[in-house]
């Protein structure tokens, strides 16, 4: 799944989407499944609510995705992404560094504007950064367990719940 939650998710992804991923072009031909690349990314210490800046780089990734559900309009109502993506976490003050993989399957729904208002691991982890607001807690995250879930506040919070078996990795605690 590969995905990343940022605050602006992921936003990708949530950036504005939610995960910070930029399309890699149409869907190979025949194939329901369209390529997603994503970036490298700075978190700044008061987005993430950590006491320093993070470096997220990506280090591998094959992350594809697919629409399973559109509004009239043709706009992306629900989207399966999947694939392999692997990220390198990075405190930018002193240069400590962890690698988590992210790679499983996630879906994202969409309002009719194109918001995204939740992502939902199917299976596998996810990074999700939880700033100032967010529900239980703040932060960066790897979290994962089928039917965890971020959902994402009109107001830029987050609010995130395990699900069966969850976990939550506090990327933040690692670097520190």
């Amino acid at each position: 799944m590969g995905i990343r939650v940022l605050a602006t998710a992921a936003g990708v992804a949530c950036a504005a989407a939610a995960s910070v991923v930029t399309a890699g072009g149409a869907a190979a031909q025949g194939s329901p499944w369209t390529p997603y690349r994503a970036s490298d990314v700075l978190v700044t210490a008061a987005r993430s609510t950590c006491a320093f800046d993070v470096q997220e780089t990506v280090l591998r990734d094959r992350e594809e995705y697919r629409t399973t559900a559109s509004y009239p309009d043709g706009s992306p109502k629900e989207q399966v992404y999947r694939g392999d993506l692997v990220v390198r976490f990075t405190n930018t003050t002193t240069g400590e560094s962890v690698v988590h993989d992210l790679g499983g399957t996630a879906v994202y729904a969409f309002a009719p504007d194109g918001t995204p208002l939740s992502l939902t691991s199917e299976h596998g982890p996810f990074s999700a950064t939880l700033p100032a607001g967010s529900v239980p807690m703040t932060g960066i995250y790897v979290v994962s367990g089928k039917g965890t879930s971020v959902l994402f506040g009109a107001d830029g919070t987050r609010t995130l719940t395990l699900g069966r078996n969850g976990t939550a990795i506090d990327v933040c605690a690692e670097l520190a």
